[in-house]
Parts: structure tokens; sequence; C-alpha cells
């Protein structure tokens, strides 16, 4: 599914280290509290998964392709037309909670959700709605075993996880945020702290406090997803693990 901040580009790198950590320490639980897109949970091998986000219309579309792998709600084609009239509903009057989301994530540009434009294609030789659409269905069976919640991250219990492998995918500090849950970047590093005191806890990121994380993996990747879809921005992809008090 294309996202804004999508690992699916770098997911090949990423996944064997995340598969050391769950057979080297005996992890049957594996959790994202910032699924996105789900472009690695889906191929995280793992007894149990829980993908978690803030976004209610993005879990409310990823519940829905689960169970319907199909996407038969899912319209052929759209235009700009449709994809405004869709934009505008922002209290589904008209349209449920799960096709708006559909609508805003396969016809955007770039993943954005309604920001950024309708996503178009000037040479006029590819549909890129049909085309996200349709590896969206590819990607939806992938869903049958992972168990989607909606939920701020700060917000969970954590005294009820132990010894489970949380992957942190936030927006990225000093970046343009995609997230209507504004993250206070000191909280989140207490938080990411303390839930090490028992888990294991991965962080993508540019750049952590280094007495606090320690960078286990780093890629230099373009950025593409500049407001003028031209020029892209040469930035590197770490992977950090938190050290844990």
């Amino acid at each position: 599914m294309v996202y804004q901040g999508s690992k699916n580009r770098i997911s090949k790198y990423l996944l064997p280290i995340i598969h050391k950590y769950i057979e080297e320490n005996n992890i049957n639980t594996y959790i994202e509290l910032f699924c996105g897109g789900c472009n690695l949970i889906d191929k995280v091998k793992c007894k149990n998964k829980i993908a978690c986000d803030y976004n209610e219309d993005l879990i409310a579309l990823l519940k829905y392709a689960k169970y319907d792998t199909e996407l038969s709600i899912a319209p052929s084609d759209c235009s700009f037309e449709h994809y405004k009239e869709v934009r505008e509903d922002r209290e589904h009057k008209m349209y449920s909670q799960e096709y708006r989301a559909l609508i805003g994530y396969m016809a955007s540009y770039g993943g954005r959700y309604f920001d950024g434009g309708y996503g178009r294609d000037k040479k006029g030789g590819r549909t890129i709605y049909k085309e996200r659409l349709e590896n969206f269905k590819k990607q939806a069976p992938l869903f049958k075993d992972i168990d989607f919640y909606c939920g701020d991250y700060k917000k969970i219990n954590i005294d009820r996880f132990k010894n489970c492998l949380f992957y942190l995918d936030p927006p990225y500090k000093d970046t343009k945020q995609y997230s209507k849950n504004v993250i206070d970047y000191d909280e989140f590093y207490n938080f990411c702290e303390k839930l090490a005191e028992n888990n294991i806890v991965l962080i993508s990121e540019y750049n952590m406090p280094i007495d606090r994380f320690e960078c286990i993996w780093s890629k230099d990747v373009k950025c593409l997803q500049k407001s003028d879809r031209k020029v892209g921005e040469d930035r590197t992809e770490k992977l950090f693990i938190c050290k844990g008090k």
C-alpha cells in the first residue's frame, strides 16, 4: 500500500534484522504502533502480529481489506471529480469510512491521504489509482494473521507486554508530519525506554539521541516526497534499538 514514510523499499534490509531478534529471543508477539500501510508487518514471520495506528480511517480500511481481500467496494476507476467529492465527505454522510480511506490512499499523490493532491500521470500512460488498487489487492491476503487496533501509542498499557518485539516507525522528527497525532519527541523517547524494560524496541528514524539509542543499521536513500514532485532529497534511513535505562 502506498503510504507516506512506507518502509516497503527497505523492508528487505529490515526483515532479516527483525527475524534475527525474534528467533534469538523466542519472541511470540510482534507489534507495530505506527503501522501505516503495513508494508513491513505483512512480511514479518511471528506467531502473533499486532498493528496499531492513530489514524481511524486507515485502520478502518485495513480491517475491511482483511476480510474482503478483493476490495469489492472499490470503483474500477476514480476521476478527479469523484476524488474531490469523496474528499469533502469528512463526516461520512455519502461514503463509508473505509471507502473514503480507500479513495484517499489509492488516488492521492504520494499516499498522503487527501494531502498533496490527486495522483496524476502527466504523460498519460498509466492510471495511478488502478495501479495502487491492484497492488493493494495483492497485499490484502497478507493481513489475515494481523490484529488491527486504532489508538494513541501513549495510551497502551506497557505493563501488559513482556518479551515482545516492538517496531516503531513514527513520523520523523523535523519532517512533514502525516499524522493528526503530533508527537512530543522527548515524551516518545521516554516511552521507548519504559517499553524496553521488558521488551525489544526497534525504531526507524533519521536520528535519535545516541546516549539512549544505538544505531544498528543504516542506508542512504532518496526521499521523493517533495511538493514539486520532481526533486528528491538524499537521506540516511537508520534503525535504532533502545538501550533501556
